[in-house]
């Protein structure tokens, strides 16, 4: 009988490695039309060029301080342990990694794939869909698969938008849940403000349909309610719930509310203790590890909070790998 292979491929933003890695993981960024909505191309190129030149050493600068980005080693392992898992089920499967600004490619990786008959699912690593990573990913998915076979219709299952699932909800809860526990445990006195963070994206993207902030409201109003029908009245009169969006950048107007304005008006009106979840992430990188470990920090305690805490990203928990597989099986695995 003839084995059919099922190929997976989770699909990241990628990150820098090494300092050479800075320039051009910017470059490519930038250059992007669904991130910078240039439509003709010569002048997109031109700006990216400028944007990536101009914003390099910062941007270096801050990767340094973490050590680069883990994001893709993390995505690696998460790869690993989901076919691990999902080799329990089918010997025939094999769960592959492609990133969209940093290696590996989907040009690098496409024709590595066996394409034996078995059945073919692209999941996106993002929980809520946002033209900017999430079709920006798929596109150059498809790109690649179509460059392989320029006359032959691949059939795949695109699995993306997946905030929802109630295991990721319950684990997204759970992660959140046993912080604040600890918080409520250890800071007897004081109010708690609960901020959920989430990658912003420019404003004219959310008035011209994107449903990327619908989605991370309704994953904020999901695990809210869940925690708080958990919580004594006590316990939930002190608790204060905040969505903000943070790593904005040019002068555009961007998704409110900021951030980095929140946290700066709340030392100051509210303080008390600082919870923050980085919602729009799967794994730990430059914008946890920097922007919210380091300046956030910085600015919730000379602002005026007494204490601030952040929930970690899923980075390698069996748990967050339990929840892709939960989440492959649904759509038909």
């Amino acid at each position: 009988m003839e084995t059919k292979t099922d190929e997976i491929i989770l699909c990241n933003f990628g990150g820098p490695t090494k300092e050479e890695e800075v320039k051009p993981f910017l470059f490519l960024l930038f250059d992007d039309p669904l991130v910078i909505k240039i439509p003709f191309a010569p002048l997109r190129t031109f700006v990216a060029k400028r944007i990536s030149k101009k914003r390099a050493p910062e941007s270096n600068h801050e990767y340094a301080k973490i050590g680069y980005s883990p994001i893709n080693k993390m995505t690696q392992i998460q790869a690993d342990q989901l076919q691990t898992l999902l080799r329990k089920g089918n010997p025939n499967t094999d769960v592959h990694v492609i990133n969209r600004y940093t290696a590996p490619f989907a040009q690098d990786v496409i024709p590595k794939l066996k394409f034996d008959g078995g059945r073919l699912f692209i999941v996106t690593m993002y929980p809520h869909f946002c033209h900017s990573t999430t079709a920006t990913s798929v596109r150059e998915v498809d790109r690649a698969i179509r460059d392989r076979f320029p006359s032959q219709e691949i059939d795949s299952t695109r699995i993306y938008s997946w905030w929802h699932n109630q295991s990721f909800l319950e684990y997204s809860t759970g992660e959140v849940k046993k912080k604040l526990d600890e918080l409520i445990e250890t800071q007897t006195e004081g109010p708690i403000t609960v901020m959920f963070s989430a990658h912003g994206i420019p404003k004219r993207y959310r008035d011209k349909g994107d449903p990327y902030v619908t989605e991370t409201t309704g994953h904020f109003h999901e695990v809210k309610r869940k925690i708080l029908a958990q919580l004594d009245p006590q316990q939930a009169e002190r608790i204060h719930w905040n969505l903000c969006f943070q790593s904005r950048v040019g002068p555009v107007e961007w998704t409110k509310p900021y951030t980095d304005e929140t946290i700066d008006e709340l030392a100051k009106s509210r303080g008390g203790h600082l919870l923050i979840y980085p919602v729009s992430f799967t794994s730990d990188h430059i914008e946890t590890l920097y922007e919210m470990d380091v300046t956030y920090k910085e600015q919730a305690l000379e602002g005026g909070f007494e204490s601030y805490h952040r929930v970690m990203g899923a980075n390698d928990d069996h748990r967050f790998t339990e929840c892709l597989a939960d989440i492959l099986q649904a759509h038909g695995l």
